[in-house]
C-alpha cells in the first residue's frame, strides 16, 4: 500500500503473485467497500488497481480493472452498513442488479445503490470507475423519497450531472497534488451537496408519490421475507397488505418489471447464488429450485436459462469447478 502526501492511498496487483491477486484485490477491495464477492475471469491475468482518499465521513475511490462480477449476497450485509454507494463510470460499462432492476451503466454515467440490500455488479472487460461511499443520513437529509432513485441512471451530461462528475474527475486527476486540510474538510460538503443536486434532477421524473412510493417498498419487504414460500402471490400479497389486487399492479407500472416477473427474478437470484455455494454442492439443483418457492423444475429451469443465459447445471459447473 502506497500513501501520497495529497491524502491519497493506493493499491495494485502488480506485484502479487498471480494465482493471489483476485484474493489480494477482495480482501483489500473489502476494507474500503461493505463487503462482497468478487469472482475474475479464469481466462486472464487478473489486474486492479485502486487510488482512495477519505474527506469527512465520505470515502471515494478510482478504481481501473479487468473484467470481473461483485455480488453483496444478504449474508454480507451488517446492521451497521448504513452506507449509500454512487458509481461514475468513466471507461467501460457496468451492469447493476439490485432491487429487481437491471441496468447499464455506460461512461459519463452515474447510479446510486444501496449497501442494505443485495447487488451484483458485471464488468464484462476493462473498466474504469470512481465510487463514492457516504453514510445514508447525509443524502436522507437532503433528497425526498431517495430510496425510489436507486438503480436509476444519472447523466453526466445533463446540467446537474456534469457539475457532478466533472468536479469528482477533477479531484481524481490531481491525486499528486497535496492540498490543505482547510480545503480536504470542505469537500465533503460540496460533493454531498452536488449528488443531492443531480439526484433531486431525476427525482422529479418519477411517477409515484412519497407515499405510494413507501407503499411500494412495503410490499417488496414483504415479499423478499416470504420469497421461498409456493403460495407467494400477487393476490396474497395484496390481501397482507389490505390493498385491491388492482392497487397492486398499480404500484408496479413504473418499474421495470411486474410484481409477479419481479418475485420470480428475485427467487432466481436466491437460487442463483446457491448453486455457486460451496456448502450447497451436495444438493440436488430440483431440492434448490423448490426450496426457494418454484413449484415445478421444468419451468424452473427454462426460466433460469432465460434470466442468465446457461442451464442452473451448466452455471454450477462453472462456479464450483
Amino acid at each position: 500500500m502506497q500513501t501520497e502526501a495529497s491524502g491519497w492511498q493506493r493499491f495494485s496487483t502488480t506485484s502479487i503473485p498471480r494465482g493471489e491477486r483476485l484474493a489480494f484485490w477482495q480482501e483489500s477491495a473489502n476494507e474500503l467497500f461493505p463487503s462482497t464477492i468478487v469472482t475474475g475471469s479464469p481466462e486472464e491475468d487478473f489486474f486492479g488497481s485502486v487510488s482512495w482518499m477519505q474527506f469527512g465521513e465520505v470515502v471515494l475511490a478510482d478504481f481501473v480493472s479487468t473484467a470481473m462480477e461483485v455480488s453483496r449476497a444478504e449474508e454480507h450485509i451488517a446492521r451497521n452498513d448504513a452506507w449509500y454507494e454512487v458509481c461514475l463510470q468513466v471507461e467501460g460499462d457496468c451492469e447493476l442488479t439490485q432491487g429487481g432492476r437491471t441496468v447499464t451503466v455506460r461512461p459519463r454515467e452515474m447510479v446510486l445503490y444501496d449497501s442494505q440490500q443485495p447487488y451484483r455488479m458485471v464488468f464484462k472487460g476493462p473498466y474504469r470507475q470512481i465510487a463514492l461511499k457516504l453514510p445514508r443520513r447525509l443524502l436522507q437529509d437532503r433528497v425526498p423519497c431517495l430510496d425510489t432513485l436507486i438503480v436509476r441512471q444519472i447523466s453526466g451530461q445533463s446540467l446537474p450531472g456534469r457539475f457532478l462528475f466533472d468536479f469528482i474527475i477533477t479531484m481524481c486527476e490531481v491525486k499528486g497534488e497535496s492540498a490543505r486540510d482547510s480545503l480536504i474538510s470542505r469537500l465533503e460538503s460540496h460533493v454531498v451537496d452536488l449528488l443531492a443536486t443531480a439526484l433531486s434532477e431525476i427525482a422529479q421524473d418519477q411517477p409515484l408519490s412519497a407515499n405510494r412510493q413507501a407503499q411500494l417498498a412495503r410490499v417488496k419487504a414483504h415479499i423478499l421475507a416470504h420469497l421461498d414460500e409456493p403460495s407467494l402471490c400477487p393476490a396474497e400479497i395484496a390481501r397482507s397488505q389490505s390493498i385491491s389486487l388492482r392497487s397492486l399492479y398499480e404500484l408496479f407500472e413504473g418499474e421495470d418489471l411486474q410484481v409477479s416477473k419481479w418475485i420470480k427474478a428475485q427467487r432466481l437470484e436466491r437460487i442463483r447464488k446457491d448453486l455457486g455455494d460451496s456448502l450447497l454442492s451436495s444438493w440436488p439443483i430440483t431440492t434448490i429450485a423448490l426450496r426457494r418457492g418454484f413449484k415445478d423444475f421444468s419451468h424452473f429451469s427454462r426460466a433460469f436459462r432465460a434470466q442468465y443465459g446457461i442451464s442452473p447445471r451448466a452455471y454450477r459447473k462453472s462456479r464450483l469447478s
